[in-house]
């Protein structure tokens, strides 16, 4: 245990560069585009829009403000999933780094999921402006907002290096997680509501983590009665086990990873 605290002192040594990454990350994936960062608010609006236009007849009147819902729903889950589709090949990506100095390999997905954190939060102006002109009366569950982006970063840094560090050693883990993360978007309630389940397929649902987290951050936008202790609970949960998981399957494999580059 003394050691896994050791190994986090190092990240925390290297900030530094873990800042700079998370730089380069941003850049890279605006470079030559000619909207540029503004793809970071432009991106959830179009997919709001095709949510919008295809689904909206069929669940409009059981969510209410269906396009806060839908809105919410995609940058939490693009939060998620962006960070940790990209971070799954981050060993990898690095391997000419890796391979020449010594550094706390943890701190390549960290800066992927990192990078992810700094694109929700612009990707909050637009979602912000939807609910100013929808009418939605903010409340005191805005305050809990930082406790579920904090879960939510915890849950996706250790999904990003459990997949990451099983990368290494075997590539397929890339493809399989790309097809794992498209399932598991149509599971997690992002444009549908969670009422049109039967009841067996909302208790299954309660095992989705995604599930838990877009509740709670839609909790904290506008809809309180989402704001229940099980969410909380669960929530907390799967980013306490993320974490433990993700960081015992890299540090087990962190000195075996450069042998497998």
């Amino acid at each position: 245990m003394v050691n896994y605290f050791e190994e986090a002192k190092e990240i925390f040594r290297y900030r530094e560069l873990l800042r700079n990454l998370v730089s380069r990350d941003i850049k890279k994936r605006y470079k030559r585009s000619a909207l540029g960062f503004l793809w970071v608010m432009l991106d959830p609006l179009l997919m709001l829009l095709i949510f919008y236009v295809i689904f909206s007849g069929l669940f409009g009147s059981s969510t209410g403000k269906y396009s806060t819902y839908v809105m919410s729903g995609i940058i939490l889950w693009q939060f998620f999933s962006q960070g940790t589709k990209v971070a799954s090949s981050a060993f990898l990506q690095n391997r000419n780094l890796i391979n020449k100095i010594y550094l706390p390999k943890a701190v390549f997905p960290l800066s992927v999921v990192s990078s992810s954190l700094v694109h929700f939060i612009f990707s909050l102006v637009p979602l912000f402006i939807i609910i100013l002109f929808s009418g939605i009366n903010l409340s005191f569950s805005l305050l809990l907002l930082p406790y579920v982006v904090v879960i939510v970063f915890i849950f996706s840094f250790g999904i990003a290096l459990t997949v990451s560090t099983l990368a290494v050693f075997m590539h397929d883990v890339i493809y399989i997680y790309d097809v794992l993360l498209l399932g598991w978007m149509y599971i997690s309630a992002i444009f549908y509501p969670v009422s049109i389940l039967p009841d067996k397929l909302q208790v299954l649902l309660s095992l989705n983590p995604l599930y838990h987290y877009i509740s709670l951050f839609r909790a904290c936008l506008y809809d309180t009665a989402l704001m229940t202790t099980g969410h909380i609970v669960f929530g907390t949960f799967f980013a306490v086990l993320s974490f433990l998981v993700g960081w015992s399957i890299y540090y087990r494999n962190k000195d075996r990873i450069v042998f497998y580059l």
